[in-house]
């Protein structure tokens, strides 16, 4: 088995009692493997319910027991009947038998090791995953699903005689069961974006798993497991390992990712994609019908279409309420309010007067990103934007982060140097907008005496390009000075970071032009600064890949460059990464590719995004944050809005830009309208 190198998360002891209020399931927690994790989870706090033949820890009270013969379907179904689904924060399927030498069939006509060790938890998934953990009060995390077996271990299955009808062997069989519980993780993390799936793969324990195939107590078997015990770890052992696995908050990103015993990832088998999981699931699926209670079963749940959909929602929208960490903070909900350019600053670059108390009306959100501010005179693009480079600067700034820390937010500057979106017009020193390469936009800019073409830019030379990196490094600096959390770098939307990006606005022959690696580097070399400055845990860069306007083309390495880019400020431990994606362009393979790169916090903001699709890339764990522009500059009282399921204020797209209070503090509140 190789291990996968993309899937990383760092080991902390469990404390006694840090599971408390916690409701786990064990199915076959009664023994061996399973047992031992039920102990394990049980001395952690968590409320235990265990489901198997035997019951040995009675004197335990918070292990509850349901007693259930799982070779039989039917049992399966009255399990998952019993299960509180809705409250659960975990469910983990221990290993199960070995095929025995002869064939056995159970009562149902199933083949008694596929039964056991894969089939009841096909169909307990499908009557449990739907619902799990919908009902939890204030979830951090989302419900676990964890499925013992062999995965990695290469196989595929044969789902052509799933239930070894035509010709039989103990082998084979079994390894039918090995590749069913690899593609149900497979399929659950696909099929259920609200619950994680993982699979473990212990390898050689000494438990009871090879009884069926060596004999209950013979002389093979003892020897055999004997042998075992001596050279690999116990189960209790194990256990002990995997407990910090099962909880560790790092796993929330990775579902559909597998772990061996030292509780290291590993890669899936070879092979499988998901139309064999699908022809594999279905012919599962047909077998279970034969027994006559499959189609009882998918009509068991209580919950109509509409009210598992209302319910579902439900669960997203609470996970986006509940509390996450960013760098060094801790946010009260992982709401952000995305960076808006509102051109109400001074002419010399100071926030204007009510700034202060826009800013602090929105502060419900966990993270206030503030307005595009440039770093320098050169890095001003449009008239009356805000600076911080000067003590008026940081001043003003000082102002803005009071009233948003009283309101309990934390406030991130967002430094954009607008490169050669600018005009002379609109600067302090009425100079050449400065650029990678002299290439205008081909694009118009407001200016003081109305619109104008964008100029061509100067290039700046190679020292030039590291004095800009100083004012990026200042700019920080003076944004913690006037009391920011964090400032977030601006490399989208077609200003100078992406113009650095971008070949068709760079064309440059030196180490910041040409290749990946060089077009990269710019962007790179400012968070590194920054980071240096002020601390990578009060960095963060915005990116915008795939958005192509004002000039900017990706080209065909797009994507190439992002993967390279993303996996390098990675390395820094920023903040977070501030995601803009334009669902229109289709790019979801990257967006997963970026979100598998990136292992700090993510923030996704879907331009477009229509309110009913509010929490689902948190609770699909695709994004830690999602940020909002338009509807938090409309809606003061976003958060309040949400929570009560009011309508939203319209955002006056006329009042965006320059003005007074007008369409800038005078959005009225709910409150305000009722």
């Amino acid at each position: 088995m190789k291990l996968n190198e993309h899937v990383t998360w760092r080991p902390k002891p469990v404390a006694a009692g840090a599971l408390n209020g916690k409701q786990v399931v064990v199915i076959g927690g009664t023994g061996g493997l399973g047992r031992a994790l039920s102990r394990e989870l049980a001395a952690a706090g968590a409320t235990v319910t265990v489901v198997g033949q035997t019951f040995r820890d009675s004197d335990i009270a918070n292990i509850h027991f349901i007693p259930a013969d799982l070779s039989l379907m039917k049992e399966a179904q009255r399990v998952a009947a019993l299960l509180p689904a809705e409250n659960l924060e975990m469910l983990v399927f221990t290993t199960g038998i070995f095929a025995a030498p002869q064939r056995q069939e159970t009562a149902e006509g199933i083949e008694r090791d596929l039964a056991v060790s894969y089939l009841n938890r096909l169909l307990i998934l499908q009557q449990l995953a739907p619902r799990l953990g919908i009902l939890r009060k204030q979830p951090s995390l989302k419900p676990r699903v964890f499925l013992m077996g062999y995965p990695g271990s290469g196989q595929r299955g044969s789902y052509a005689d799933l239930n070894s009808e035509q010709s039989y062997s103990a082998m084979a069989a079994h390894m039918n069961t090995v590749a069913g519980n690899e593609m149900l993780v497979l399929d659950g993390a696909s099929r259920y974006p609200h619950v994680t799936f993982f699979g473990l793969n212990p390898g050689l324990i000494k438990t009871g798993i090879r009884n069926n195939f060596l004999g209950q107590g013979s002389l093979k078997s003892r020897i055999t497991e004997t042998l075992i015990g001596l050279l690999t770890p116990s189960p209790e052992q194990y256990a002990q390992k995997m407990l910090p696995l099962l909880v560790s908050p790092d796993l929330e990103r990775y579902s559909g990712s597998f772990f061996n015993r030292k509780a290291q990832a590993i890669l899936p088998s070879p092979g499988l994609d998901a139309q064999h999981i699908r022809q594999f699931i279905a012919a599962s699926e047909h077998l279970l019908a034969r027994t006559g209670l499959y189609e009882t079963a998918q009509s068991a749940s209580p919950l109509s279409s509409n009210t598992h959909l209302s319910m579902t929602k439900d669960f997203h929208m609470k996970q986006i309420f509940t509390s996450t960490t960013v760098g060094r903070y801790t946010l009260k909900n992982r709401f952000a309010m995305a960076p808006m350019t509102r051109s109400r600053a001074e002419f010399d670059g100071t926030p204007g007067k009510l700034a202060a108390e826009y800013y602090a009306q929105r502060a419900g959100v966990g993270l206030i990103i503030a307005e595009g501010t440039q770093p320098s005179d050169d890095g001003q693009g449009y008239l009356m934007t805000p600076g911080i480079y000067t003590d008026a600067h940081v001043a003003g700034w000082k102002h803005v982060s009071d009233a948003v820390h009283a309101k309990g937010s934390r406030l991130f500057i967002q430094l954009m140097h607008a490169g050669r979106m600018s005009h002379p017009d609109n600067t302090p020193h009425h100079r050449q907008g400065v650029a990678p390469s002299a290439i205008a936009p081909g694009a118009q800019m407001f200016t003081p005496t109305g619109m104008q073409d964008a100029p061509v830019p100067h290039a700046l030379s190679t020292e030039e390009v590291h004095q800009t990196i100083q004012d990026f490094r200042v700019a920080a600096r003076r944004a913690i000075e006037a009391g920011a959390d964090g400032v977030e770098i601006h490399g989208a939307n077609a200003y100078l970071i992406h113009q650095f990006l971008a070949p068709s606005a760079n064309t440059r022959t030196d180490e910041y032009g040409g290749s990946i690696e060089n077009r990269a580097r710019f962007a790179i070399e400012v968070a590194a600064a920054i980071a240096e400055e002020i601390g990578a845990d009060r960095t963060a860069i915005r990116l915008s890949p795939g958005m192509n306007m004002w000039g900017i083309e990706e080209g065909e390495q797009g994507p190439a460059l992002y993967r390279h880019l993303v996996a390098e400020l990675n390395k820094l431990g920023l903040a977070y990464l501030h995601l803009m994606h334009l669902m229109h362009l289709g790019n979801e393979g990257l967006l997963q590719d970026i979100r598998t790169l990136w292992k700090q916090s993510l923030i996704l903001n879907r331009p477009g995004k229509p309110r009913e699709q509010i929490g689902d890339d948190v609770a699909t764990g695709l994004a830690d944050l999602e940020s909002y522009g338009q509807m938090i500059l409309a809606n003061p009282d976003f958060i309040e809005r949400l929570q009560a399921n009011a309508p939203f204020n319209e955002a006056d797209r006329s009042t965006y830009f320059g003005g007074t209070e007008q369409g800038f503090t005078d959005y009225p509140a709910l409150n305000a309208t009722l």
